[in-house]
């Protein structure tokens, strides 16, 4: 008997979201992608160097501010957004296997891929994404509260 796969490569009906482990290095790897960013953004409009003071200390210095700073909130916030509406994958959930799915398996429409990253806000809370790590650890389907709020999961990618 010939079994149907579904969306994810898996038998019909099932996702494979139990990927906490390769979401969370999936996540790391984004956030190397944006420190990246941050740093090309900070030795163009910002400060990047060191300065070294009369008692011969050096001090390093990274700094973005005013426009440049809200310019990185946007393109931070559009990195997620758009890679994920048109790819369901951002480079690290592509690098390690990973996608974005409705709760039923299909294609997350641009609604609750915009959703599920503005609430990236909450679920980074306080720091480190406990909030988001606590939220996936209780879930039933390993959802932080933005997946949950857009009716979305990360599963592994066929």
């Amino acid at each position: 008997m010939d079994t149907e796969l579904g969306p994810t490569g898996s038998p019909q009906g099932t996702l494979d979201y139990k990927v906490t482990g390769r979401r969370i290095v999936a996540a790391l790897l984004d956030v190397g992608t944006l420190v990246v960013l941050f740093l090309v953004m900070a030795a163009v409009f910002g400060e990047f160097g060191e300065t070294v003071d009369e008692g011969g200390t050096t001090t390093h210095s990274v700094r973005l501010g005013g426009g440049p700073a809200v310019l990185y909130f946007v393109l931070t916030l559009a990195y997620f957004i758009v890679l994920e509406g048109l790819a369901a994958r951002t480079l690290g959930k592509l690098i390690m296997g990973l996608k974005v799915v409705r709760v039923d398996g299909g294609r997350a429409d641009w609604g609750a891929i915009i959703l599920r990253n503005v609430l990236r806000l909450i679920d980074g809370l306080p720091v480190l994404y406990i909030v988001g790590l606590i939220a996936v650890a209780v879930t039933e389907k390993n959802q932080r509260l933005g997946d949950l709020a857009g009716g979305t999961l990360i599963v592994r990618a066929s």
